[in-house]
């Protein structure tokens, strides 16, 4: 995951909620992405985060905390102290990932590292660090960062977290920054796969859903939903579009019109299409109001409205 998030936007003064406020119970929290496996609808996660974020996330009654290897060991740490600390680790989904470097663009640069501490060491052991970074017997999702230089690299990342999951260091998982391409190519492997993933974590907003490049793109989701993939979205917020969403004056007048925030419905945008969100914030009071986007729906107008900025 690479976030780019602008700060948190409120949407002006209440006013009286439109006609579609909804219980909350009539919302979902959370989807099921594999057999007995429930991730939540809203998830913290963060390349750079202020060292009580996570806790913080927790305490608001956060429960899904979204972290990676490539973020660093301080990073892991964080998140671990966060989960140790909340004695709660059951009822909690702790998503990672392990590097596998692509050629070119965020994710090459972002292995430069990498290559030299851990060029050696395949998938499994990687993943092995990982847990250990955090302080856990295992993860409830193990994602393949991003597809490798090459077709055979990415297979053989793959079978590694197969065997992750198979070994029950994993209860699930899945790939990122995977388009609709790299998706039929993984599913073309050689024998076919053991474990499907269960998750594609990619960027995906309002204003920022119409690039190919690491499967930000429309066709990305709709190949998810047919190979029965859960669509994530990192930088939910429009961090990485270039587009000022949560200042954006269509996004501040739907969120007005609910008495919500930009952010909220920036997130609810995305939640409402079937997509899990990894949203960041150090702000409590961004990290509580992101939390708070089940009590209303957006309508179809206004889903396709905000699909045109």
């Amino acid at each position: 995951m690479w976030l780019l998030l602008a700060p948190h936007g409120f949407a002006g003064s209440a006013l009286p909620r439109s006609h579609d406020v909804v219980s909350t119970a009539d919302v979902p929290r959370s989807r099921e992405i594999a057999p007995g496996v429930t991730m939540p609808f809203v998830n913290l996660g963060g390349v750079h985060s202020h060292p009580g974020n996570f806790s913080a996330w927790l305490s608001l009654g956060g429960t899904g905390l979204d972290t990676a290897m490539l973020y660093g060991d301080d990073i892991q740490v964080q998140v671990g102290d966060a989960i140790k600390g909340s004695g709660q680790r059951g009822d909690l989904f702790v998503t990672t990932k392990v590097p596998c470097c692509p050629t070119g663009g965020i994710g090459a640069a972002w292995c430069d590292w990498y290559v030299k501490e851990f060029a050696d060491l395949d998938a499994y052991t990687r993943g092995s660090i990982d847990l250990r970074l955090l302080g856990i017997e295992y993860a409830d999702l193990m994602l393949m960062h991003w597809p490798c230089s090459d077709e055979a690299d990415t297979i053989k990342t793959y079978r590694a977290l197969e065997a992750f999951q198979l070994a029950g260091k994993a209860r699930a998982i899945g790939i990122s920054n995977f388009n609709s391409s790299a998706i039929d190519a993984l599913y073309a492997a050689p024998g076919g796969l053991r474990v499907l993933p269960a998750v594609n974590q990619n960027g995906f907003s309002i204003a920022g859903h119409n690039s190919t490049l690491n499967g930000r793109d429309m066709a990305t989701l709709a190949k998810c939903n047919e190979k029965n993939i859960t669509f994530s979205a990192y930088s939910p917020l429009g961090g990485l579009t270039g587009v000022d969403v949560l200042g954006n004056p269509t996004v501040i007048a739907v969120g007005k019109a609910h008495n919500k925030s930009s952010a909220q419905v920036a997130l609810r945008w995305v939640t409402q299409q079937g997509v899990v969100a990894v949203t960041s914030a150090t702000n409590p009071e961004y990290l509580a109001e992101d939390l708070d986007i089940f009590d209303f729906t957006l309508s179809d107008a206004e889903m396709a409205t905000l699909a045109a900025i």
